[in-house]
């Protein structure tokens, strides 16, 4: 992780932050998802917001370039529903051009 946020680039979403460093090597994306206590100190909210995070990556993975990805939740992501964050993930996705073009 700490070598991804050094080198890498950073796209900012209201809800979460998108840190990724391209790699020539990898097949596959690799994505990691982190919720910290700062969020919140409720596990259950903390795992909630990873898991819609996770979940709308899931949805369009096979698009994903690959590279290494950290997904870090913000404050701002406890007041939105599984739903919204998932179509924001998908957006953040196309707007920073991780998704590979059709």
């Amino acid at each position: 992780v700490t070598n991804t946020t050094a080198k890498g680039r950073t796209f900012f979403s209201q809800s979460f932050l998108i840190k990724y460093l391209v790699d020539k090597e990898l097949e596959i994306p690799q994505i990691t998802v982190i919720v910290s206590n700062k969020i919140s100190k409720s596990a259950v909210a903390r795992n909630r917001i990873k898991r819609a995070l996770r979940d709308g990556v899931h949805q369009v993975i096979e698009q994903i370039r690959p590279a290494t990805y950290v997904l870090i939740g913000k404050k701002t992501a406890i007041d939105k529903t599984m739903l919204e964050l998932k179509q924001e993930v998908l957006l953040a996705l196309q707007k920073s051009k991780i998704i590979k073009p059709k």
